[in-house]
């Protein structure tokens, strides 16, 4: 079988949209709540959807609020701060899915937060016409780091997992991809966090990732090889 590439999986926090100071309000709001204000949920957390973050604090934390209280609250705070922030490219990120783009390749995005955040966030940057498919990883049964999120992802897009190419920011996210058996680039949000041998390649800025050095292959006739 071959594993040339055939498909582009993008994780969306951090990967192509900046949204730390989202997720970090809806963190501390949750954390506030349960009277944990200086917790570092989010540095034990990243990557991971609203749901099992929720659910990190409800079972270190050891609150009284009822785990799903605390995992409302988290979501419905998140989805405020989606609409209300501003929201911004990566840098770098914008001009990635454009050299993406023209492999010609499906692409699609896998992420941890609700799908009314990944769809207003790719109609916001203006880059959801260029996705073929859209997975909340709260559709499947494990968040990252289980693999689920981008297994359903390979389904929806006809693609085995092999030939799937994962970008990610997080260590949680890479953990998914390689449990998934694809490959992952990644470019930490948060620096030193993945271990080089983990991912196939870190990179400082999205700018570094050679698309023209990828092994591309060809999917359904939609994509040149280059």
């Amino acid at each position: 079988m071959s594993h040339s590439i055939q498909a582009l999986i993008f994780d969306m926090d951090d990967t192509l949209v900046a949204t730390a100071p989202i997720w970090r309000d809806a963190e501390n709001t949750l954390l506030r709540a349960l009277g944990h204000p200086d917790f570092p949920l989010a540095e034990r957390c990243k990557g991971m959807n609203a749901r099992d973050v929720a659910a990190t604090a409800h079972r270190e934390l050891s609150g009284t609020m009822p785990l799903p209280q605390c995992q409302r609250l988290m979501r419905a705070r998140l989805l405020e701060n989606f609409g209300r922030l501003p929201i911004e490219a990566v840098p770098g990120a914008m001009a990635l899915v454009q050299r993406c783009r023209a492999t010609g390749l499906p692409m699609a995005v896998a992420s941890g937060s609700p799908m009314q955040a990944i769809a207003h966030a790719m109609d916001s940057l203006g880059i959801r016409q260029h996705m073929r498919v859209l997975v909340a990883s709260e559709s499947v049964e494990r968040g990252k780091p289980h693999p689920d999120v981008f297994i359903a992802t390979a389904e929806k897009l006809n693609v085995p997992p092999g030939n799937c190419l994962v970008f990610e920011d997080s260590l949680v996210g890479v953990k998914a991809a390689a449990a998934a058996g694809m490959r992952c680039m990644v470019r930490p949000s948060i620096p030193g966090s993945i271990p080089a041998d983990l991912a196939m390649r870190v990179v400082r800025d999205w700018d570094e990732v050679p698309i023209h050095e990828l092994d591309i292959g060809i999917h359904m006739g939609s994509a040149e090889k280059i």
